[in-house]
């Protein structure tokens, strides 16, 4: 009896597929390293499954999320525009319990200030004076010497201007709308040793200086991915922490030794490795950032020559390049140069 065309129960007898080997599949079935096609996909047994939208080529223009046009990136192949990159979530900022510790070191000076007070009014004048006379001097002198407006202001540099520092200003702003911050006051030092900073207590009053030795010497890219790691700082929060510190600690780095190295510490031991993560998250092109830190640490030296030595003091931790004298007698553990840096961007 001729077999029949439907199952017992009524529904269609669907043959097993037979493949080039001789092998029977099952319908909807693929060997392993296949792309089953069919009516797994198209809905119909029988049907195609549909084409998928060809791959974007490398170079060629897309589309933003937003639908927006974005034109083909002017580095190297297979990178889009910044506005067309998802932006990853990077570690988040020092706030809450890791900057507990530099906000109760500032208000120290005015606890003891307090016990001074303290002290006059219970009868013991002599000490409560020198109490109240050391708190005051820490908490003005630290606030006129640690002030990020008048660090910013001894670092120096020239107004960055769009007709002469073109690439600086564009790459600058894309990089402020892709990270949500406002863009810094930009300003050029003339100094051939490579090397950027950003200063202020918040997002709105900031200031980058990037040397004119940078600028000549990164690319495009890899100046991009240093502009993002400054305004990383920017984003996490390190600019109010950096802040405190050198206020608090702003006396103590222009009297010890170690007093660098000390404001260094309190403005965040993982500062730049962390802006480092939290800028290629942004760019999404490690190799930039690596090989513009790669410069950075093979040229002669990074530091700026007209920088103060009072001014080295307060800001040697907060440079891209921190300065000698953020590393105090010994390197500190948990603390990567700059050569360090761009070998555990290169494993990214």
């Amino acid at each position: 009896m001729a077999q029949s065309s439907r199952r017992r129960g009524g529904g269609p007898h669907r043959p097993a597929h037979q493949g080039g080997d001789g092998t029977r599949r099952a319908p909807g079935r693929a060997r392993s390293g296949e792309v089953a096609t069919g009516g797994a996909r198209g809905g119909a047994s029988g049907t195609h499954a549909r084409s998928r939208p060809p791959a974007r080529t490398a170079g060629a223009p897309g589309r933003s999320p937003a639908g927006r046009a974005t034109a083909p990136r002017g580095g190297a192949p297979g990178v889009t525009s910044v506005a067309d990159r998802p932006v990853s979530v990077a570690p988040p900022g020092p706030r809450g319990a890791r900057s507990g510790g530099v906000r109760l070191l500032a208000a120290l000076p005015v606890l003891v200030a307090l016990v001074g007070v303290a002290l006059l009014v219970a009868g013991s004048p002599v000490v409560g004076a020198l109490l109240v006379a050391l708190g005051a001097t820490f908490v003005i002198g630290g606030r006129a010497a640690g002030s990020p407006v008048r660090l910013a202001a001894r670092v120096g540099g020239r107004p960055a201007s769009a007709a002469r520092d073109a690439r600086l200003v564009n790459l600058a702003d894309g990089l402020g709308v892709a990270l949500g911050v406002p863009v810094p006051e930009l300003r050029v030092l003339d100094d051939p040793a490579p090397n950027a900073i950003v200063l202020g207590s918040k997002p709105s009053s900031a200031v980058l200086v990037c040397t004119s030795g940078l600028l000549g010497l990164l690319d495009r890219m890899e100046l991009e991915g240093l502009l993002a790691h400054e305004l990383a700082h920017v984003k996490r929060g390190d600019l109010a922490r950096a802040a405190v510190a050198t206020r608090a600690l702003g006396l103590v780095a222009l009297a010890a030794p170690s007093g660098a190295a000390l404001l260094a510490r309190a403005a965040g031991t993982a500062r730049e490795s962390l802006a480092d993560l939290h800028a290629v998250g942004v760019t999404r092109y490690p190799p930039g950032l690596a090989s513009a830190l790669e410069k950075i640490a093979a040229a002669p030296d990074a530091r700026p020559g007209g920088l103060g030595a009072r001014v080295a003091r307060l800001t040697a931790g907060l440079w891209c390049a921190p300065l000698d004298e953020a590393q105090g007698a010994a390197p500190r553990i948990g603390v990567l140069t700059v050569a360090e840096r761009a070998a555990a961007l290169r494993e990214l």
